[in-house]
């Protein structure tokens, strides 16, 4: 059987010919059998396309959905975070509290997140003056929440147990997180909750009291740096207080002597040439050559190196440093 329609075009070319010849017309037969298999195969794509437009129309109208419901819920944790974040800085010490205390001071702080787990902690008693910078572990919601903890046991250190030193201010901070975190004590991202330095500043004396744990501070004065460092000790490795309590060094301040406290996040941001860390010594040297800048002046030279230093790498944890020019 052949396509009659096609016989009859055929046919006008040929009209010197009443009949088709045999092989004329096997041609003929062969070729309306490709034409018809062709329209069959047509009919099976077209039918296919119209499947294929129907399935796609609905996997988009799924995404869509699904895009909605993710941006929903996207949002309404931002604005959960945010809240966090209100609620963390209410609570926390703000540059302003410490350039009350200290007018050439200032705060260079760039969490990672919205929340932080870097914090600092200012109290003041009739007679001296305490100040800590504070490293939780991790950033983000379970470092603000830490904070949040942590802050509340160095108010209770100073109001309810009336102590003094900084180490033994470290000793109840270290012992309180221990019971409050114990059944977490498998958990290696709590073993080691925090990270902290605190000063005591003794105008009276010209004295600094400083303790630390896993921390250092730097203090430049008659513009020579120099290093202290605290314990190592920490969470999970609690020493026996009784006999290997935390250090507490006292430190003779000479005038106008620059006192800095950070954590660990400006040295262990990558960046630079070669995407390597910034350095525990790259950072002291920029403290050197910061510290020669007016106070007001410094954290803006930070976040400038900060940044210079950073140049497309992510930021890998929060960050605090600060600078307080003493008496």
């Amino acid at each position: 059987m052949y396509n009659k329609l096609l016989e009859r075009q055929i046919r006008r070319y040929l009209k010197d010919q009443a009949d088709f010849s045999p092989e004329l017309k096997q041609l003929l037969t062969a070729v309306s059998q490709a034409y018809e298999f062709n329209g069959e195969d047509r009919k099976l794509i077209e039918r296919s396309l119209e499947l294929s437009t129907a399935e796609l129309n609905e996997a988009n109208r799924n995404l869509r959905e699904a895009k909605n419901q993710i941006e929903t819920k996207s949002n309404e944790l931002l604005s959960s975070i945010r809240y966090a974040k209100m609620i963390q800085d209410s609570m926390l010490a703000n540059e302003g509290g410490l350039t009350s205390l200290f007018p050439n001071s200032f705060v260079f702080a760039k969490p990672k997140d919205i929340v932080s787990g870097d914090f600092y902690w200012l109290y003041q008693t009739e007679a001296k003056t305490y100040v800590a910078s504070v490293d939780c572990t991790g950033h983000g919601v379970p470092g603000a929440f830490m904070s949040v903890l942590s802050y509340r046991y160095l108010n209770m250190a100073m109001r309810e147990r009336k102590l003094q030193k900084p180490s033994e201010i470290i000793a109840y901070l270290n012992t309180e997180i221990n019971e409050t975190m114990q059944d977490k004590m498998e958990l290696s991202e709590v073993k080691n909750p925090l990270n902290l330095a605190i000063c005591c500043l003794d105008q009276n004396k010209s004295q600094l009291e400083f303790a630390g744990i896993g921390q250092k501070i730097l203090l430049i004065e008659n513009q020579e740096l120099q290093e202290f460092r605290g314990d190592t000790t920490q969470r999970g490795q609690a020493p026996d207080f009784q006999h290997k309590p935390f250090t507490n060094q006292v430190i003779d301040l000479k005038p106008k002597s620059t006192l800095y406290m950070f954590s660990d996040g400006f040295q262990d941001q990558f960046g630079g040439v070669d995407g390597k860390k910034f350095g525990s010594g790259r950072f002291k040297e920029l403290i050197s050559k910061t510290a020669q800048l007016e106070v007001k002046q410094q954290a803006d030279s930070l976040e400038t190196a900060f940044y210079a230093w950073k140049n497309g790498f992510d930021q890998v944890d929060d960050t605090l440093v600060l600078g307080i020019q003493l008496f």
